[in-house]
C-alpha cells in the first residue's frame, strides 16, 4: 500500500515536471508565427495611392456624429459582449461581437506593451498589453511588420500622435476630439487637424462597409494597383481564415468583432465578414489584422482560439502583435481635462466659472457670450472698449468711455460721446472737437456742415436751417429783417413799411413847410417892430445911442466932455 502510494506521488511528481519543462522550455506563450495572412507580397513595397481615386468617391472617408449622452446609455454601463456560432457556407465559426456605447471614453487604440512600444518596435500579445492597461474587452489592431516589429499606418493612442503612414492610404477608423467617427480614407492633412483633432486612429487594409453597403471591390481598386487583382492581395481578400473589424452601428455605438479561424482551413473571408456585420446593422466598418494575429482577450483572458502554433506543435499560443484596440471603464479626455478640471469616474468636473465641456477645453460666459463686445476668460467677460457689465452688453453712459469706462467725455451742448474713443457726435447747431462752438452765420445742421439756402444771403437758424429770424433775439441784422422774415409776414410789412414812409414823408414835409412859414412871419414882424421903437426914441429926444469905444479901458477926454456937457441930461 504504501509502496503503491510512494509510486503514485513519483509518477504525479514526474508529470508537473514535465509539464513546467514543457512550459519553460518549449514555451506555451511563444507562438511560431505560422498562420500568415498578408495583404501584400513581402517583396512589393508599396507606394502611397498606386490606384484611381475617383473610385473611392468624391467623399474619402464618412463622418458620424456623436450619439448624445442619455440616461438609458450612461458611462458607467460596459460593453455589450455576445459570442457566437454561425454558419457560413455550412461551415461552423465562433466569435464574438462587441458593442461599445459612448466610445470617445470608453475605447483606445494602444501600443504594444504600452505608451512607447511603437517608437521602440516592442510586439506583445493582447493579454501582455491588455491587463495593466484594464481593458474589459481587447481585440489586436491595426498591421505590423512581422520581421521587425513595426506598427504600419497612422496610430494615434489617447490623444498622442504614434505613428505615421507617411501618405500611404489604407482603410482608417478613428475618434475625433468632439467624438465624430470617422471611416475612410485620410489624407496627411486630415490625419494632423489640430482643430477637431484624432484621439484614436488606426489604419486596417479593406473599407469592408461603407455607409451600409459592401465596399470591398471599391477598396480593392483604392487600395492596390490593377496588377495585383489576381495575385496576393485577391487571395488575402477572398480566403478563409481567423478575423478581426472595427465599425460603428446606426446608434453610434463602436463595434468590434471577431472571428476564430486558421488561413485556408476554417474561418471566414471578407465578403463573409462584410455580410455579417450588415446584418448587425453596421454602417461603416474597416478589416484589421487576421490570421494568427486574431486575438479577443475579456477580462484579462485569453477568450479565442488562437491558430499559431507554440514551438510545441501540441499547443496553440496566441501572437505577440502590434496595436491593441481596448474597451475600458470610461477615461476622461485627454485624461487631465486640458489642464482645467479634474477627471472623476471618467467625466471631467471643469475647475473655474467659465470652463465647459467634455473636455473642459471651451470658455463659455453665458449664453450671451459677452453680447459680441468681449473675449470669454477663465476669469470672466474682458470687455471692448466702450462697454461694460458682466456680460459686455451694457455701453459706457454718463459722459464715460474707454476701457471699463473709465474715461471721461469732454462733449457740451449734448453732443454724443463715442464709448470707445470718446470722439464728440454735435448735434445741430454746434462744430468743434468738444462741440462748445456755435454754427457761424450762414451755417447750419450737424457740425455745422450745411450752408444756409435763405435769399439775399440772410443768416438761418443753426440747428433746423430755418430761414425765420424768430430765433435771434436782438442780433445786428435788424437791416435784413425785411428779407428774413416768413414769406408772408415779408408781403404784408413791406407794403405797411411802403405805406407808412409815403405819409411820414408828405405830413413831415407839411410840417416843415409850416413851421417855415411862422417862422418867417414872427421874424418879420418882430424886426419891424424894432425899427419902429428906434425911431420914435430917436425923434423924442430922450436919449440918443452912441457906440461906446474903448481903448486901455479908458475913454478919450475929449469925446468924453463933449459928450457929458451936450447929452447928459442928468448932470448937475
Amino acid at each position: 500500500m504504501a509502496t503503491s502510494m510512494g509510486r503514485w506521488l513519483q509518477f504525479c511528481f514526474a508529470l508537473l515536471s514535465c509539464l513546467w519543462e514543457a512550459r519553460s522550455g518549449f514555451g506555451w506563450g511563444a507562438s511560431l508565427d505560422d498562420d500568415l495572412l498578408l495583404p501584400y507580397s513581402r517583396l512589393r513595397a508599396r507606394s502611397a495611392r498606386e490606384c484611381a481615386r475617383g473610385r473611392a468617391g468624391i467623399r474619402e472617408h464618412e463622418s458620424w456624429p456623436p450619439a448624445p449622452a442619455t440616461p438609458a446609455t450612461p458611462g458607467a454601463r460596459g460593453p455589450a459582449v455576445r459570442a457566437f456560432v454561425s454558419y457560413f457556407a455550412e461551415r461552423a465559426v465562433p466569435g464574438h461581437l462587441t458593442r461599445v456605447a459612448e466610445p470617445l471614453r470608453t475605447f483606445s487604440v494602444l501600443e504594444p506593451g504600452g505608451p512607447g512600444g511603437c517608437a521602440s518596435r516592442r510586439r506583445a500579445t493582447v493579454e501582455e498589453t491588455a491587463r495593466p492597461a484594464g481593458c474589459s474587452v481587447a481585440q489586436n489592431g491595426g498591421f505590423f511588420r512581422l520581421g521587425t516589429g513595426e506598427c504600419l499606418g497612422n496610430v494615434v493612442s489617447d490623444g498622442r500622435p504614434v505613428n505615421s503612414a507617411g501618405g500611404l492610404q489604407n482603410a482608417q477608423f478613428g475618434i475625433r476630439r468632439d467624438g465624430t467617427m470617422v471611416t475612410g480614407y485620410l489624407s496627411e492633412e486630415e490625419v494632423l487637424d489640430t482643430e477637431n483633432p484624432f484621439v484614436q486612429l488606426l489604419s486596417g487594409v479593406v473599407w469592408l462597409i461603407r455607409n451600409g453597403s459592401v465596399y470591398i471591390n471599391e477598396s480593392q481598386a483604392a487600395e492596390c494597383d490593377e496588377t495585383q487583382e489576381t495575385g496576393p492581395f485577391s487571395k488575402f481578400v477572398n480566403v478563409i481564415s481567423a478575423r478581426t473589424a472595427v465599425g460603428h452601428d446606426r446608434k453610434g455605438q463602436l463595434v468590434l468583432f471577431h472571428a476564430d479561424g486558421q488561413t485556408e482551413q476554417r474561418g471566414i473571408n471578407l465578403w463573409d465578414m462584410a455580410e455579417f456585420l450588415l446584418k448587425q446593422d453596421v454602417v461603416n466598418a474597416i478589416n484589421l489584422d487576421g490570421g494568427g494575429s486574431a486575438t479577443f482577450v475579456l477580462n484579462g483572458t485569453l477568450a479565442s482560439y488562437p491558430s499559431d502554433h507554440c514551438q510545441d506543435n501540441m499547443w496553440r499560443c496566441p501572437r505577440s502583435v502590434s496595436t491593441v484596440v481596448c474597451v475600458h471603464e470610461p477615461h476622461c479626455q485627454p485624461p487631465d481635462c486640458s489642464g482645467h478640471g479634474t477627471c472623476i469616474e471618467g467625466r471631467c468636473q471643469c475647475t473655474g466659472l467659465f470652463w465647459r465641456g467634455a473636455a473642459c477645453d471651451k470658455l463659455d460666459c453665458g449664453p450671451s457670450n459677452c453680447s459680441r463686445h468681449g473675449l470669454c476668460t477663465e476669469t470672466g467677460c474682458r470687455c471692448e472698449t466702450g462697454w461694460t457689465g458682466s456680460n459686455c452688453s451694457e455701453a459706457c453712459t454718463n459722459g464715460s468711455f474707454g476701457e471699463n469706462c473709465a474715461k471721461k467725455c469732454q462733449c457740451q451742448n449734448g453732443a454724443a460721446c463715442d464709448p470707445a474713443q470718446g470722439t464728440c457726435t454735435c448735434p445741430p447747431g454746434f462744430t468743434g472737437d468738444t462741440c462748445a462752438q456755435e454754427c457761424p452765420l450762414g451755417w447750419h445742421g450737424p457740425d455745422c456742415q450745411r450752408p444756409c439756402k435763405c435769399e439775399h444771403q440772410c443768416p438761418c437758424d443753426p440747428q433746423t436751417g430755418n430761414c425765420s429770424l424768430t430765433w435771434a433775439p436782438t442780433l445786428n441784422i435788424l437791416s435784413r429783417v425785411k428779407q428774413c422774415l416768413q414769406p408772408s409776414e415779408v408781403t404784408l410789412r413791406a407794403g405797411e413799411f411802403s405805406l407808412l414812409t409815403g405819409t411820414a414823408w408828405l405830413a413831415l414835409t407839411l410840417a416843415l413847410v409850416l413851421l417855415l412859414l411862422i417862422s418867417a412871419v414872427v421874424n418879420v414882424s418882430l424886426l419891424r417892430g424894432c425899427r419902429v421903437e428906434q425911431s420914435r426914441r430917436h425923434l423924442d429926444g430922450a436919449y440918443v445911442y452912441h457906440q461906446l469905444q474903448e481903448m486901455n479901458g479908458e475913454l478919450q477926454t475929449t469925446e468924453k466932455e463933449q459928450t457929458g456937457d451936450a447929452h447928459n441930461p442928468f448932470k448937475d
